[in-house]
């Protein structure tokens, strides 16, 4: 069972060029963006003598240059880094408010750079770097306002362009995070995906203090799946899923995370299980949600669930977990479980965590 990478909605290409690197395609975009605006600002100065171009002109060639070095700190250190992101995203509205501060009236056709910076942020990395550029821009708009000349002369196209920037921020939120929920989402079920279960791992394997080690995963298979869809179709295997994917929420406790992992694998990530009783007496419950379902779109079924389960036990000198070990110990657990007959609970061993460590 491999591993999906960790990040859902955010941190895909914008544009698909690095689609594993989006903050090498923004600097790629500074660069060559920043580049056409250069040479028209430089066609500008050749026609417009005034310091107000020539800076704007050079304050371009700056951005240009801070693109090139994020390109190649992307470059050279391609894992996501939350500082380095933090400080590109500030300085991309920084750098744009003293450009606008510096050209004046001459900088005005770059007023969508403001707008650009927002949607890059929003697509790329979510909801948190959209507040973040949405705030640098609000803070240096209203700083134009009260000591740049011609914006404080023109007060209200200020305020129409701190109106614009809150209402697509608010906009571009409400779309991103609808976005993020989609692609953490099993589309079928409405349970999580693969994505948001390894994501819930990771934050549960990070836990420090005395709730460390105090989870189990199960993973879940039903027995006879294939036989209802030979039988009936896909529409009732897919309304057979619905049914105990519903069943099976309606039993989880709140802060648990329930995943489908596609077919008719399900996996529970279930907190506060001190022991393995604990987790059996979950499993037992599981196994009677499966009893209990006997029709399904008015047809008879008769379907069970073998169940590999994985406590999340940090020992002294055990190997480090991650959800690939995880995952691939509760996947060998269950895969014991079928062979011993259907409707069955087995423990992920020691050597299963070592072996796929």
């Amino acid at each position: 069972m491999g591993e999906a990478r960790s990040h859902s909605w955010p941190g895909q290409g914008f544009l698909g060029a690095f689609p594993k690197n989006p903050e090498k395609e923004q600097a790629v975009l500074r660069v060559s963006l920043g580049g056409v605006v250069f040479l028209a600002y430089l066609a500008a100065a050749s026609i417009y003598h005034t310091k107000a171009v020539y800076e704007t002109t050079a304050l371009v060639a700056l951005y240009v240059v801070f693109g090139g070095i994020t390109y190649v700190a992307a470059t050279l250190a391609p894992q996501r880094s939350p500082l380095r992101l933090t400080l590109t995203t500030i300085s991309d509205q920084a750098l744009l408010s003293a450009l606008l501060a510096v050209g004046g009236q001459a900088s005005l056709p770059l007023l969508w750079v403001v707008f650009w910076f927002l949607v890059g942020a929003g697509c790329r990395y979510g909801q948190r770097m959209l507040g973040l550029s949405c705030a640098v821009a609000l803070t240096g708009l209203a700083g134009l306002m009260a000591w740049q000349p011609w914006w404080h002369a023109n007060i209200m196209a200020g305020l129409g362009v701190a109106l614009s920037l809150a209402a697509t921020s608010i906009y571009l939120a409400v779309l991103v995070r609808r976005l993020e929920k989609q692609a953490a989402t099993d589309p079928l079920t409405g349970l999580s995906n693969r994505v948001r279960l390894e994501q819930a791992i990771g934050r549960t394997l990070a836990i420090r203090g005395p709730e460390a080690s105090q989870a189990a995963l199960l993973l879940i298979d039903l027995d006879g799946f294939k036989e209802v869809n030979d039988a009936y179709g896909h529409a009732v295997g897919d309304e057979l899923l619905r049914s105990f994917a519903a069943a099976l929420a309606s039993n989880t406790r709140r802060g648990d995370t329930l995943a489908r992992l596609g077919g008719d694998e399900f996996v529970l990530l279930a907190h506060q299980i001190h022991d393995k009783a604990g987790a059996l007496t979950l499993a037992t419950r599981i196994h009677a949600i499966l009893n209990a379902l006997c029709t399904v779109a008015g047809h008879p079924v008769a379907v069970s669930g073998s169940i590999g389960v994985c406590m999340l036990t940090q020992e002294r000198d055990a190997p480090e977990l991650t959800a690939r070990t995880l995952m691939r110990a509760a996947d060998s657990a269950m895969y014991r479980a079928k062979s011993l007959g259907n409707g069955k609970t087995v423990f992920a061993g020691t050597e299963e965590m070592c072996a796929v460590a």
